[in-house]
């Protein structure tokens, strides 16, 4: 057995290294803060392993689903970490403006139908809203992830993805639709959604294709992000459709 585990770590330290090599530090380390393997003290610092092995035999037991014994410091997901930290910034969901949407997502539950985020990023929304949800409730994740403030590539922004939300989906809380929102909504043939939160592209003619898909399937509760002079397009076909009945920040609720 002492063997095996040997052998274990020492595969995973070269799996590390390929990884480094061939995707980038960057990117890789971003995969591995986003999946939990890499986490924080409570003062806000960078985790502290006790080595590199500890490091990897962290990692190893994440990614088996097993609770992690080797890092100092209490450790914090993904959804709780500073805006700052990631370089999310206007780019999700802010304080005051989740207090908003978790209240509507809670209010959700009350609908049958499933949760319809357009619009994923990196995936720190969709945790939130999973964390708020009813058990019952599913979330359709909805993104081509065609576009990212870090330079990733598609296939490296699905991965990332696929790291930070790979245990909601093994749960069923999640499912993760890569392709264009616009092809969804053709295709969707589910029961009317309980809640469509519309976070995609900003401009006017496809945020109305977004809300205006929401009404049409007769969504519970329609929201979305970015209501603000940054984004006028936004502003103006929400306005156009009765102008926001709540709003926090830039989350607006229809």
């Amino acid at each position: 057995m002492r063997c095996f585990g040997f052998y274990r770590v020492f595969f995973s330290v070269l799996f590390v290294v390929w990884i480094s090599k061939w995707h980038g530090r960057e990117f890789f380390y971003l995969c591995l803060r986003s999946s939990g393997m890499i986490v924080q003290s409570p003062r806000g610092s960078l985790e502290r392993t006790k080595n590199f092995v500890s490091f990897v035999r962290d990692g190893y037991r994440s990614a088996c689903g097993k609770q992690r014994k080797h890092t100092v410091g209490a450790q914090r997901s993904v959804a709780d970490r500073d805006l700052e930290e990631w370089g999310f910034h206007s780019n999700t969901v802010s304080g005051e403006e989740w207090a908003l949407l978790s209240q509507m997502v809670a209010e959700s539950a009350k609908f049958d139908g499933p949760i319809v985020e357009i619009g994923v990023l990196a995936g720190r929304t969709t945790q939130r809203i999973a964390s708020a949800k009813s058990s019952e409730q599913k979330i359709l994740a909805v993104d081509n992830f065609c576009w990212n403030p870090w330079g990733l590539s598609a296939d490296e922004q699905w991965s990332l993805v696929c790291l930070s939300l790979g245990y909601l989906v093994e749960n069923d809380d999640v499912e993760i639709c890569r392709t264009d929102k616009n092809e969804f909504f053709e295709s969707y043939d589910g029961p009317a959604p309980a809640l469509v939160f519309a976070d995609a592209m900003h401009d006017y003619e496809e945020t109305k294709k977004d809300l205006l898909w929401a009404k049409k399937v007769g969504a519970g509760i329609i929201c979305g992000h970015d209501y603000s002079d940054d984004f006028p397009g936004v502003k103006q076909i929400v306005d156009e459709l009765g102008g926001p009945r709540l709003l926090a920040g830039s989350v607006f609720v229809l």
